[in-house]
């Protein structure tokens, strides 16, 4: 009897569990893709977003790579990584849930690491995204699926979806620039 109260308990201890969004986002990171190369195959997802829709990622991307820059050593052709690109979308966005390949889970960890540290800085919130096992076979190869707590009820379009989220969604490029100003 003492077994099934201690059960019941513990149920009773473990937080309710957050309604997150999924979304198909678009996504270029540190690469060099445009819109205008996008086949039609690849805007058929219900609540998409194009990351390039979302000049926040860039920012804080760039922000969290150049922590690792010194006065010592030239500046590097390219700063950022995959695992920047990640832990800026951790940050801004909010996202909770990166639907990938079982071999990104290493990246996946660095980029908590890299989110967290820059959250402590500078004083943000900061839940780490967890990874669900995706299967990439008939995924197109720039779409990312994600899950956030931001709920919304209509499906504007790529366009409007992305211009929105970065709007009512995201850290605003004018908070990052007065988080970075403020710990210099």
């Amino acid at each position: 009897m003492t077994a099934i109260r201690n059960k019941h308990q513990q149920h009773q201890d473990i937080a309710p569990v957050q309604q997150l969004q999924r979304w198909s986002m678009i996504v270029d990171g540190n690469q060099h893709h445009q819109l205008s190369y996008l086949s039609p195959s690849e805007c058929t997802h219900e609540f998409m977003l194009s990351e390039a829709l979302i000049p926040q990622l860039r920012l804080m991307a760039i922000l969290i790579a150049a922590q690792r820059l010194n006065d010592q050593q030239p500046t590097p052709a390219i700063i950022s990584d995959e695992a920047d690109w990640f832990a800026a979308r951790i940050l801004v966005m909010g996202i909770r849930v990166f639907h990938l390949d079982i071999t990104l889970i290493p990246m996946l960890k660095t980029a908590n690491l890299r989110a967290r540290k820059f959250a402590q800085q500078h004083q943000l919130a900061f839940t780490p995204a967890q990874m669900r096992m995706s299967l990439h076979a008939g995924r197109p190869e720039r779409l990312l699926i994600v899950e956030t707590s931001t709920l919304i009820k209509s499906d504007l379009g790529i366009i409007q979806n992305s211009l929105n989220f970065a709007k009512s969604a995201c850290l605003s490029e004018s908070e990052i620039i007065k988080l970075t100003a403020n710990n210099t």
